[in-house]
């Protein structure tokens, strides 16, 4: 059975917006004209545009067009890095918006902040809320909480240009492994506008714990946009090479 023709456009447009470059938000050729192009029904391209959609190469406004999207950033979840570090190997540059920052006594038992830090009802901790960017675009929503006994003076950092990882390596307690969720949510109006998107808009929320010498230094809940991000698990011999286990 051979390939169907809609994937075969999908791949020979896909194969020219990589090639040339195509820059995010540049409009593509109308169906009628892609149609006429190819030699197919209007149907036939509508379901190629569709598939492009749906690997994030394209974007879709119904009664305007279709345009090329915004390049995904692709993160690998069995490899411990800070957002700046990681943003950095991928040749973007890393900024923040500082939101929030300050010192919270949490008194509630049934806390998940306090739970995840194994800490007891009425701790103080380190609160952050930043706006992540990536090449100055809004990526992340990132919110960190640290237990302040190990983190005196934390807050008197820069963190508008200091990684968080930066400074927690600084007071001995940067963390070497983690557990993570990952959680298919929709954005609230306030996260949509920060993140510049549409209220309702699919994210990913990443729950993370992270440990330093055994002991849980930190907890973490990120927003991700999911028209931009996407996220790479190695199972099987290669995982297991790369963990030791």
């Amino acid at each position: 059975m051979g390939i169907p023709r809609y994937r075969v456009i999908a791949e020979r447009l896909r194969r020219e917006i990589l090639a040339r470059g195509a820059p995010p938000h540049q409009r593509l050729p109308s169906e009628p004209e892609l149609a006429r192009r190819f030699g197919a029904a209007r149907e036939t391209v509508r379901r190629a545009l569709a598939e492009l959609q749906r690997q994030g190469l394209i974007y879709c406004r119904p009664g305007v067009g279709s345009f090329v999207a915004e390049p995904r950033v692709d993160q690998d979840l069995d490899r411990l890095f800070g957002f700046s570090e990681f943003m950095l190997r991928q040749g973007l540059r890393p900024g923040a918006r500082l939101l929030e920052a300050g010192v919270l006594r949490i008194a509630d038992p049934q806390s998940r902040v306090l739970r995840e830090l194994g800490l007891p009802a009425g701790s103080r901790v380190i609160y952050i809320r930043r706006l992540r960017t990536a090449a100055g675009e809004p990526l992340v929503i990132a919110s960190t909480w640290l237990p302040e006994a190990r983190f005196p003076g934390f807050l008197r950092n820069d963190l508008r240009r200091q990684s968080v990882y930066r400074i927690m390596e600084r007071a001995g307690y940067k963390p070497t492994r983690a557990v993570e969720t990952i959680e298919a949510v929709t954005l609230t109006a306030e996260q949509a506008a920060l993140l510049g998107v549409a209220p309702g808009s699919a994210a990913l929320l990443i729950r993370r714990t992270g440990y330093a010498n055994g002991v849980p230094v930190e907890y973490a809940e990120d927003y991700y946009r999911g028209d931009r991000t996407s996220f790479r698990v190695r199972l099987g011999e290669f995982a297991a090479a790369q963990s030791g286990g």
